[in-house]
Order: structure tokens, then sequence, then C-alpha cells
């Protein structure tokens, strides 16, 4: 368990205490029961009632393994004005599922769920929680598996305490929007940050491939920060959404973790400022100034060299929301279907710069549905800390599915990896040395320059 306003359920004798119907705990995790070996088709699992401290906010995480042909929909309600709410759903979930959140609210309409978080206005504010978990599953022989629910609320009273001083530095890998996918525009921003917490713990995935896995279909964004939780949750991590303090934040990197923080910022382009998520590695202090201040990872910048930065304390403290995304290493017996990744070979097409992904010697196109992100980046000799630290171009699909590379990248005939990630977040990976034009013959020289004047 967390600290009070922040709930994190995980493991066998956790889950044990809620109510389980149709459902089993295998391994610490909770899957559909089974008859004869089949799967049933649903179950669901509730938690007990927990009492929160008052809140206006509530935010919901869970973290799940889900096979093709399974689903999960996490829903909450909410104990306010001595009454208990309906149940609110956060939509169903799956990586290869069209993920829509949901709006909701009570019969008084002072309780409502919009995306990714519920708002008590009644007056006292909401003072319990229940989570719900429904799984299913099309396929007797497979089931989903749901590994973490969590409940963050942020309290009335919100005191944001200071706790120890803290001197400490993390590495945190660096990427822009500049340099991405801009087909979700500045809410891409979560899912490089979310990149970014993974890839430090080891992984090497792309911030594409964690957006079209997170994508909120109902608006076409990826600023849910439920689904980005639960994305995590795919790759294999322990991640969850939380309302933190600065003592929270400093024993986060006291315990060598990074964290996902939303910060309130102008950013070039906006009149007003606007909630950024931004990655947070470490505290330092400033003798020369005796100050305190904090290190940030700032998507928002202007390249990946210049997403390191710093901010003084109490303008951090000003500007944070207290939002955060804890996520933790991965363990290495827990089951995960994310980064899915399908390695191809690429075949020359009609013309010089359209080529076509083949796959043990079979021609596969991409699908007329595709509304993925394909880009190509060109070997340049230089040993990048993670793949999405390499330079992107951006790559069009044929009419007939193929790929087109840009003159440029053809003019230039390199060596190139290229990569297709689909709306699901599931990627077509290949290599391909583009052959280099030959050069054009020289102009003829005019028959003046030729002949000698007389």
């Amino acid at each position: 368990m967390e600290q009070r306003n922040n709930l994190v359920l995980q493991g066998t004798e956790t889950f044990s205490r809620g109510q389980l119907d149709n459902v089993a705990l295998d391994g610490g995790a909770l899957v559909l029961d089974s008859v004869a070996g089949r799967c049933l088709q649903y179950g669901s699992y509730t938690t007990p009632e927990f009492a929160m401290p008052a809140f206006c906010n509530l935010n919901v995480s869970w973290n799940a393994f889900a096979p093709h042909n399974t689903m999960v929909e996490v829903r909450c309600r909410v104990y306010a004005g001595g009454n208990w709410t309906g149940w609110m759903s956060f939509g169903k979930w799956a990586p290869g599922y069209p993920r829509c959140s949901c709006n909701s609210q009570s019969d008084d309409g002072m309780i409502f769920l919009m995306g990714d978080t519920v708002t008590v206005a009644t007056p006292g504010g909401g003072t319990g929680v229940q989570l719900q978990v429904n799984l299913s599953t099309n396929d007797d022989k497979v089931s989903p598996a749901v590994r973490l629910l969590a409940a963050a609320v942020r309290p009335l009273a919100w005191e944001k305490h200071n706790g120890h001083p803290l001197n400490r530095q993390l590495y945190l890998p660096e990427y822009c929007l500049s340099a991405h996918d801009p087909s979700f525009g500045r809410t891409m921003d979560l899912p490089l940050v979310m990149a970014a917490l993974m890839n430090c713990w080891g992984e090497d995935v792309l911030p594409e491939e964690v957006a079209y896995v997170m994508e909120d279909m109902a608006h076409s964004t990826t600023a849910n920060a439920a689904f980005a939780a639960a994305a995590a949750g795919c790759c294999g991590y322990p991640c969850w959404q939380a309302w933190m303090d600065l003592a929270d934040l400093r024993a986060q990197i006291h315990d060598d973790c990074c964290v996902a923080v939303q910060v309130e910022r102008r950013i070039r382009g906006q009149r007003d400022p606007v909630r950024v998520w931004m990655g947070l590695r470490g505290f330092g202090h400033d003798d020369a100034v005796m100050a305190d201040y904090v290190l940030l990872n700032d998507p928002t910048a202007d390249s990946n060299g210049a997403v390191n930065c710093t901010m003084a304390l109490v303008d951090f403290m000003r500007y944070f929301t207290g939002r955060a995304i804890a996520l933790r290493a991965k363990p290495r017996d827990v089951a995960a279907n994310r980064p899915l990744r399908m390695r191809c070979e690429l075949v020359p097409g009609e013309t010089a710069d359209v080529y076509y992904f083949e796959q043990r010697g079979v021609k596969d196109p991409l699908p007329e549905g595709f509304s993925g992100w394909v880009a190509c980046a060109c070997h340049d000799g230089v040993a990048h800390a993670t793949t999405a630290h390499r330079s992107f171009c951006r790559m069009e699909r044929t009419p007939e599915g193929g790929i087109r590379f840009p003159e440029k990248i053809v003019a230039a005939g390199c060596r190139c990896s290229v990569y297709a990630v689909d709306q699901t977040g599931a990627m077509r990976v290949a290599e391909v040395r583009l052959p280099k034009p030959r050069p054009t013959p020289e102009q003829p020289v005019s028959q003046a320059q030729e002949k000698p004047a007389e």
C-alpha cells in the first residue's frame, strides 16, 4: 500500500480481500475462473470499500495482460454526501481494442467522470472509493490477467509537504515533441515521458509504440493518464497514477525511480498556461545562491539536447499540479504483450522510392485501414543510447500498401531502418540499403566552347 491518499492493490493477499465472481487468483493476478480447462466468458472482481481523506479528484489505474480476444473494464464508485454513486466506467481496455474513454455523472450532477479523472463537487468532497474490474474473453483458452489496481485522490486539504532535502540526479532519456510523431500534437508529451521512464529501466521502446497503444480514440488524443499507466503495464512495468507532495517525489528519487509529473506552464504558441507532463529526474542545491532546484525533462523543448532543464524549487512547487505517474522495474516473471514487433524484409516496388514489407518471403503490404506512423532512420554511425534518439524522417503509405521514401533519402542512397507502428501499437521493423543513384552525366560542352575562336 502507498500512503493513505494513494492506494495500490496487488498480490494474492491484497486481492483476496475483495469479492471474486467467476474470477480466480493465479500468480498474484486476477484471471477468469475455468471449468474443465476452459475459461469462463465473463467475471468480475470488486474491492472492499476504502475510506479516503476528503477529496475533490480521483484517478484510477490498472495493469493488465490482455491477449487477443480478451478485454478488461475498470469501474469505480464514490461515497459523497452520505451516499454511494453508481458505477462509472473508465472504458474497455485491451491493446488491440479501439479504446474510448467515457463520460458519466451522478444523478445530481455533482460527481462526474471525464476521461481519466473523477471530479467531486459535493460539499465536503468524497470520503470513500470502491473499484471493480470486469474481465471477459471470446476465446475459452485464454484469459486476461489484472496484476494491479490503484486509486489516487487529491485531498481537499492539500499540503505539499517538503520532507527532507535531497541532492540526487538520475538518468532519464531526453525526447522532444519535434522529433517524433506530430499526429497527436502537444498531447504527445505524455507518451514521450512514459517511453523515457521505461527506457531508463533498460527497455528500448519508441514513444510512438506507447502513443498508439494508449490512444484515447474517443478524442484522438494521448492525454489519458489512466491509459498511459495501462500501456506501461502491457510492457510488464508496474505503473500507477498518484497524487504526490514534495516529500513523496523526493522519496521516489531517493529510491532511484524517476517520475512523470504534471506542471502548469506557458509554452510557445499558447496564450494561456497549459498542463504539460514532464519527467522528474532529481533534486539539487545551488550553493552560490543558496537555493534548491529541480531537475526535469521537458518534452516541449525545441530539440532533444534542450530537454534536460532545471527549475527553482519554489517555482516548481507553484506550478506542479500534484498529479504524478510512478513506474517500477519490470519483474522477470511477468507476462507482457507489448512491445509487439515483427521483423520484416523490404522489397523494391514499382518505382525507386517505393518498397513493400515482406514476411517469410510473402509480401505484407500495409492494410488499407492503416492509420499509424511510418518513418525511417538513416544509419549515421553514432551509437545512440536508445532507438528513440535517432533522427527520423516521415514516410507515406502508397495506395497499394507500400511505403514511399522521402526524396532526400533516396538521393543519399544510404542504409536505413524502417519502423511502421499501427493503431494498436504493433510495429513492423525492417532494414534496407538503398542503392546509390548513378551520377548524372555531364552536360555536353557547347560548340562555341569546343572550337577556338578564329
